[in-house]
């Protein structure tokens, strides 16, 4: 691509899922605390981002019969005041009010009624996504049962996603009603399945299916199309599937949202993969994992790929939606950075990718486990909320120089992600040395140095981001920290980080590697430490905590950080299942 051609927009996303799993309801607007906190916007403002998924969730609104819009109200004009465009969504994998979903009568009426309503209440916005990743809710609620509704068969899968369709295009010719220019951006994870010769036939047809809701609004789906005759058999009358072919709704922008584990490989030989569980179609048992892992598939999982997939199919402009990855501030930068790499190779190739976004800017609770497992799991953003104001993280440092210069830069560039299995471009740059190690502290440095050679962190001298210093229990001015650790970082030209932690030295080792990735100074406290990023951190008494502009332009041993940078997840080598984890 020239230089002087433009890039993709940078824009960024919530995680707002608002879902139904049995008699409970997960709600992450409430748990990252964005319910809360209107002074987030503020913070995502400052990293230079002017375009926002936000959710207008229809659940959250309407109760009892009643809406009630002053939440919205107050988000939306700070938005507004900021500069930030909103693309709203009105339902995030969950349900209505009152759970009703798409396979209840009348709702594509009702979402459409409040559609309307939330473009007269707010004329000013332009984009829309009614409903979010509509095949994927479909699989998790009615062929896995996970979600509600809890169903396990293909008839409601068929249904969810027909009348999710026919829900989509009545609420956005409610909306241009009212703002006739308003653009419709569909999200949905497009991953592709592979799959053994024998089970080639199930991959061909998840592969087509994964189409089907923008097959719908694209007018497609006529006599001929894979799924038109499965969709008479399921009961959608001719009458209406003929009506969605002849008044398409295709969306102003596709958007693809792109996990590492989005991609899948099944396989018939389950003892290949002992950590997972056997699943099937009825003919074939079989296991269900995530392609990135299978060596015969290096080069094709790639985030390219699923664009240049999209953009064969129906020819429209193409966003980015979702770029996330739920593991260490190193592997969550490289990931940014393969998709931002694959965006502007797209636009050479004459794609009309028109953004890249960096989704859950505010983290994720659970979504190791889709929602199911209260454990508290957490998966940092560019912020990391545990903290009280939420901390910049590395990779918000990172989103904030793309969005203002165009440019991703980091040290951690110089390798790539542990999904790429090819050598870097060059050689490995000195990122770390310990430099001293205090007596009877060695286990503690072992573990800091394993802990830097699994992320690929690499030591040496002449380090670029700092010295690292290990002690037992003391340091923090003589105070003392009882049994543990402390863990120093000393920067030139910055001020130094020492961290004090439980006596948890694998876990220490790697929270701190965050902190010292993350740019923090000062003197901390590890709580509540555990594995795969799960801690809180805790500034001593008197030192101020830093502000969002902290990190942009400041010296860095070295390197000038391009903008502001949360807390690791799972490290590569043992990570628990992933946002899309195996399911069959």
């Amino acid at each position: 691509m020239p230089r002087n051609e433009p890039g993709p927009q940078v824009w960024g996303g919530i995680e707002c899922s608002h879902i139904r799993i049995g008699a409970g309801l997960r709600d992450q607007l409430a748990e990252s605390g964005h319910l809360t906190r209107e002074d987030d916007l503020d913070r995502i403002a400052a990293l230079g981002l002017r375009v926002l998924r936000y959710p207008v969730l229809w659940a959250q609104v309407e109760r009892q019969g009643r809406r009630d819009f002053r939440w919205a109200d107050a988000r939306l004009a700070r938005m507004r005041a900021l500069g930030i465009a909103p693309i709203l969504g009105f339902l995030h994998h969950g349900s209505g009010p009152g759970d009703v979903t798409p396979l209840d009568a009348g709702f594509a009426e009702r979402l459409a009624d409040y559609a309307g309503d939330v473009a007269a209440r707010y004329p000013w916005v332009r984009r829309y996504t009614p409903i979010n990743e509509p095949v994927t809710t479909a699989r998790f609620s009615c062929l896995y049962g996970i979600w509600h509704p809890h169903r396990r068969d293909g008839d409601s899968f068929l249904h969810l996603v027909f009348h999710s369709a026919r829900a989509t295009a009545l609420a956005m010719a409610r909306i241009r009603e009212v703002v006739p220019d308003a653009q419709l951006v569909q999200t949905e994870d497009f991953g592709r399945v592979f799959s053994t010769p024998l089970l080639a036939y199930q991959a061909r047809h998840e592969n087509l299916r994964r189409f089907l809701f923008c097959d719908l609004l694209t007018g497609r789906v006529r006599r001929g199309h894979p799924f038109h005759a499965a969709l008479r058999r399921a009961g959608i009358p001719a009458s209406e599937l003929a009506a969605m072919a002849d008044t398409p709704c295709p969306p102003d922008i596709i958007g693809i949202d792109h996990y590492l584990t989005s991609d899948r490989f099944l396989d018939e030989d389950a003892s290949r993969h002992p950590h997972v569980r056997a699943g099937g179609n009825g003919r074939h048992s079989y296991v269900d994992v995530a392609a990135v892992h299978v060596p015969d598939l290096d080069g094709q999982c790639s985030v390219l790929g699923r664009i240049r997939e999209v953009h064969r199919r129906y020819g429209l402009p193409i966003a980015l939606t979702e770029v996330h990855n739920g593991s260490t501030r190193e592997e969550q930068i490289r990931w940014l950075h393969e998709a931002w790499q694959a965006a502007r190779q797209a636009r050479a190739e004459g794609v009309d990718l028109r953004a890249v976004t960096v989704w859950s800017l505010l983290g994720t609770t659970d979504w190791n486990s889709l929602l199911v497992t209260k454990a508290g799991h957490y998966e940092c953003g560019a912020f990391d909320v545990r903290a009280d104001p939420p901390r910049l993280t590395a990779l918000g440092a990172v989103v904030a120089g793309l969005a203002r210069q165009g440019v991703l830069r980091h040290p951690v560039l110089d390798r790539n992600g542990w999904w790429r299995r090819e050598a870097g471009a060059g050689e490995a740059v000195a990122l770390f040395e310990i430099e001293a190690v205090a007596k009877g502290a060695q286990a503690a440095a072992e573990a800091l140095r394993e802990a830097c050679s699994q992320r690929r962190l690499t030591l040496g001298p002449a380090p670029l981001l700092g010295r690292l210093r290990v002690a037992l229990g003391g340091g923090m001015g003589g105070a003392g920290v009882g049994p543990g650790v402390v863990l120093t970082c000393l920067r030139d030209g910055a001020a130094p980080l020492e961290v004090a932690a439980p006596p948890l030295l694998d876990a220490a080792a790697d929270a701190f590697l965050d902190l010292v990735l993350d740019g923090e100074t000062g003197q901390l406290r590890l709580a509540d430490l555990g594995r795969y990023g799960q801690y809180r951190v805790m500034r001593e008494a008197g030192i101020m905590p830093q502000r969002v502009a902290r990190a942009v332009g400041v010296r860095q041993g070295g390197w000038r950080a391009q903008t502001p940078i949360a807390a690791p997840t799972a490290a590569p080598t043992a990570s628990p299942a992933g946002r899309r984890s195996p399911v069959t």
